[in-house]
């Protein structure tokens, strides 16, 4: 079985992170107490080794670019 991780980038910055998951299980997604409409994630950057957390409002998607024909 395979498991499939996406891979974020911080609206604005040049932070690019694996949205960090149990392993098998969703995300889990936590609310904020100064929002309850608001939720945040935990990212993972593999540079630092840490675990971040962000609303999903600020992440985006990161398309890996397309492989070029032989």
């Amino acid at each position: 079985m395979s498991y499939k991780y996406r891979t974020v980038r911080v609206r604005g910055t040049e932070l690019v992170g694996t949205i960090a998951r149990k392993h098998g299980s969703a995300a889990e997604i936590y609310e904020t107490s100064k929002d309850l409409s608001t939720s945040v994630v935990p990212v993972f950057f593999e540079a630092t080794g840490e675990i971040r957390f962000f609303d999903r409002s600020v992440l985006e998607d990161v398309v890996a670019p397309a492989s070029q024909p032989a």
